[in-house]
C-alpha cells in the first residue's frame, strides 16, 4: 500500500505528540494512560481533537518495529 503524502505541519504536529506521550505514558497506570495525557497535556498545548490524536498515535505506532517477546511461545 502507497504511503499517504504527509504535510510538513502534520509530520511536526505528530512529533510533538509522541514526544509527550515519550515522556509521560506509563503502562498499567490509569493516570497515565494515552488518553488521560491527551485530556491533561496534548489537547490544551496543541489543541486537536481526540479523533486526531488517535490517528497519529496509529501512524506512530505504525512507524515504530514491533518488538518480539523472548518469553512469548512461537507457532511454528
Amino acid at each position: 500500500m502507497a504511503k499517504k503524502k504527509r504535510f510538513k505541519s502534520t509530520q511536526l504536529r505528530a512529533e510533538r505528540v509522541k514526544g509527550i506521550i515519550r515522556d509521560n505514558y506509563e503502562p498499567g497506570r490509569q493516570d497515565r494512560c494515552k488518553l488521560a495525557i491527551y485530556r491533561s497535556k496534548v489537547r490544551p498545548v496543541i489543541g486537536i481533537s481526540e479523533r486526531t490524536f488517535w490517528r497519529l498515535m496509529a501512524e506512530v505506532e505504525a512507524e515504530m518495529p514491533a518488538v518480539e517477546d523472548d518469553k512469548q511461545l512461537k507457532l511454528f
